[in-house]
C-alpha cells in the first residue's frame, strides 16, 4: 500500500550498533493524527527532513520503506 504523507519528526536511535529512526508523520488525507513507525537506516532516504513530502510504502500495516517525493505538485 502506498501513503502520502508528511515527514513531522526523526528520532535516530542505535540497537546492537544498527542505527533506526523513529519516524513521525501525517498522511496527507488525515494532516491532524500524526502516526510512527520504527525503521532502519537503510529504509529511509539519506539526509530526509521534517517537512518533506514522502510515499510510505506499507504491508499489513507495517511500514517497510520510505521515499521521498519528486515533484512535490504529485504529492
Amino acid at each position: 500500500m502506498e501513503i502520502r504523507a508528511t515527514i513531522e519528526g526523526l528520532r535516530p536511535f542505535l540497537i546492537h550498533s544498527e542505527r533506526y529512526t523513529q519516524l513521525y508523520y501525517s498522511q496527507t488525507d488525515d494532516p491532524d493524527t500524526i502516526h510512527q513507525a520504527q525503521l532502519g537506516s537503510a529504509d529511509l532516504p539519506e539526509g530526509l527532513r521534517v517537512g518533506e513530502k514522502v510515499i510510505i510504502f506499507s504491508l499489513m500495516g507495517i511500514v517497510a520503506e520510505v521515499r521521498r517525493v519528486e515533484d512535490e505538485s504529485s504529492a
